[in-house]
């Protein structure tokens, strides 16, 4: 039992990850959906400003109900958002890669080989993400 313990409490921040994450979908879905419905933008650029909002929204969500991170300078605010949307843009272009691998190199050219391409990135950059979180964008600082 102190095993399940100690185990849940090195990962307790999965949980909220999880959560904030879906959220993070959300608010990508409805923003991307809104300015498609109501605007006359390219969808490239509906795109990009959905993700960016919803970076924006996932960094927030990540430093202060997930990861519990605070900051004690503005250099420090700045390297923790600019390192999450470095590495958000890093793993975006690496999930762009792997789904063009499966669709065009593969030939996974169907609506079916594109979704399980589509649900394979997904879960490589969600990994990805909490990692780099946890160890670049809000990794805490030793003290001395």
């Amino acid at each position: 039992m102190r095993s399940l313990i100690d185990l849940y409490q090195k990962h307790r921040d999965v949980i909220p990850y999880a959560f904030w994450g879906v959220a993070t979908t959300v608010v990508n879905l409805v923003v991307f959906t809104l300015l498609t419905q109501f605007t006359n933008l390219n969808y490239s650029i509906t795109y990009g400003i959905a993700w960016f909002i919803s970076v924006l929204f996932a960094f927030y969500t990540n430093k202060y109900y997930v990861f519990h991170t605070k900051h004690y300078s503005a250099k420090e605010f700045w390297y923790q958002i600019s390192t999450f949307f470095a590495g958000r843009l890093v793993t975006g272009i690496l999930g762009l890669g792997i789904l063009a691998f499966g669709v065009s190199i593969l030939g996974f050219d169907t609506k079916l080989g594109k979704n399980i391409f589509n649900v394979i990135q997904n879960v490589v950059v969600v990994i990805l993400n909490y990692f780099w979180a946890i160890f670049i964008s809000f990794k805490e600082k030793k003290t001395k």
